[in-house]
């Protein structure tokens, strides 16, 4: 698979997930050993959250982003894939 250099698109989502699904915290835990410094996860309210992005953001993507994340925090994304897998023929990393 080469979905990033082909000519032609895939024309389906690539999910590409690691071994485990992680919510933030624990993605924050795997950045700090992978990194060897603290990544600390703050969960931001939505306003926070569409607040911070309009800084580097147009208003209506960044609204649009701070909307969605009420739901991967209640779980939407909690979900591994074979993605790698399939087109590499090797297990994502961690495995």
């Amino acid at each position: 698979m080469h979905a990033l250099t082909d000519d032609r698109a895939p024309n389906t989502d690539l999910v590409l997930t690691g071994p485990e699904a992680l919510d933030h915290d624990g993605i924050a835990t795997v950045r700090t050993r992978a990194g060897g410094r603290p990544v600390v996860h703050r969960l931001l309210t939505t306003e926070e959250l569409r607040a911070l992005l309009a800084s580097g953001a147009p208003p209506d993507f960044a609204a649009l982003l701070a909307g969605l994340d009420p739901a991967v925090v209640q779980g939407t994304e909690d979900r591994t894939t074979d993605t790698i897998e399939r087109g590499t023929g090797r297990p994502p990393f961690g495995r």
